[in-house]
């Protein structure tokens, strides 16, 4: 009975979450005087940023403070 649910679940899915919205290629904007301007929408890619990671020390191989000093 499980299995059975579970595909009935699973088949119903894409109807729960329905079609991706579609991306627009343009801006569709109304003047004034009743007429409307179509903008269209050149997407670029972005640039790479440069990776910021850095690496964290253990508490373990850092420098051990010298209590001589």
């Amino acid at each position: 009975m499980t299995n059975s649910l579970l595909l009935g679940l699973a088949a119903l899915l894409p109807l729960a979450v329905g079609p991706p919205p579609a991306r627009a290629q343009s801006i569709t904007a109304q003047i004034c005087g009743g007429g409307t301007i179509d903008i269209p929408i050149e997407r670029d890619q972005q640039p790479q940023a440069p990776c910021t990671t850095k690496g964290c020390h253990a508490g373990s191989c850092r420098k051990k403070f010298d209590l001589a000093q």
